[in-house]
């Protein structure tokens, strides 16, 4: 690996409150060896923290590459704190990675990413790959490691678009690459969108032609909490509800018995997310719960009469 190369990449870490967790982020990302060299800049885009996040980063940070800090004067949540450190930086970005202040680097993370930068088509907007799903009890779900398996290139399409919205988002945001080109195309993540934003732009990127890169290999040890904004959103049905607006603008091109499933398994999550505020007689959530099921339930009979029929295409990846 060169030392330097030709393609200008920034690594963006967002942070809010990770003064637990930022150390470690940082010292994943300092054991990628020869590899961090060829970086332009790290980019730490701090949403308001109003714990030691920013202390951990001058403690911690002791490479040659340099490292900007954008500190926002007030708190804009985790997709407008990308967007906003990506349009800063886009001026002197070809490419930008980023990486969660909770998420580990395995130490061949970096090498593979800028390998994947240096021979990639034109139109891959962006390169994703596997992760192993750390949980708090320290045990590890191990995503798909096969090194043997060649990486396969998501065209921008609209088999790909009906595959990613029946399949849900296989595209992790944590650890992936972004050509900023693409980024500027595509448009930034949706703000409305905290749990599935990163879903919503995969579609949005594959509906406007971009193709994605999938690497079979674990390349980021995701940490599961539970203060994260996928459980908090978990526990009020947030997920559901935005996966009803994804739906909504797709639906045209699925088929209504693909509808008719993809609405049946919504409602399956809704019925077994009752199971424990019933156990607690946790009126309040259950109420939640029920609205949220006649919710699905009413936007499948809406959305329906939208469908035209047209059969799946085939899974993107």
């Amino acid at each position: 690996m060169p030392t330097r190369l030709s393609t200008r990449i920034t690594i963006v870490i967002p942070t809010y409150n990770s003064s637990t967790t930022l150390a470690q982020t940082l010292q994943s990302l300092l054991g990628q060896g020869d590899s961090l060299k060829a970086v332009d800049a790290v980019c730490i885009a701090d949403d308001h923290s109003l714990d030691d996040t920013l202390g951990v980063v001058a403690a911690t940070w002791n490479s040659s590459v340099p490292l900007q800090v954008v500190a926002n004067k007030i708190n804009y949540g985790e997709r407008k704190n990308v967007n906003r450190a990506v349009e800063l930086i886009s001026h002197r970005s070809d490419w930008i990675l980023i990486l969660h202040s909770d998420d580990i680097a395995k130490p061949y993370w970096l090498e593979t990413m800028l390998s994947r930068i240096e021979t990639c088509d034109d139109r891959v907007a962006s390169i994703c790959f596997s992760w192993d799903n750390w949980w708090p009890d320290g045990t590890i779900d191990v995503g798909e490691d096969n090194a043997a398996r060649p990486v396969e290139v998501i065209p921008g399409n609209e088999a790909a678009v009906r595959g990613t919205l029946m399949r849900g988002c296989w595209w992790h945001i944590s650890g992936c690459a972004i050509r900023t080109k693409a980024f500027q195309s595509i448009g930034p993540f949706d703000p409305k969108m905290p749990q599935l934003g990163d879903w919503e732009w995969l579609l949005r990127c594959l509906a406007a032609g971009w193709s994605v890169e999938y690497v079979p290999r674990t390349l980021i040890r995701y940490r599961q909490s539970p203060a994260s904004v996928s459980s908090l959103s978990h526990s009020v049905d947030l997920d559901i509800r935005e996966s009803l607006a994804i739906v909504g603008r797709y639906s045209h091109l699925v088929s209504r018995a693909e509808l008719l499933g993809w609405h049946g398994r919504r409602l399956g999550f809704c019925v077994r997310r009752l199971a424990r505020p019933l156990g607690r007689l946790d009126l309040g959530r259950l109420y939640l719960g029920l609205q949220t099921i006649a919710l699905v339930f009413l936007n499948y009979l809406r959305l329906r009469k939208t469908c035209t029929g047209r059969e799946l295409g085939g899974a993107p990846c």
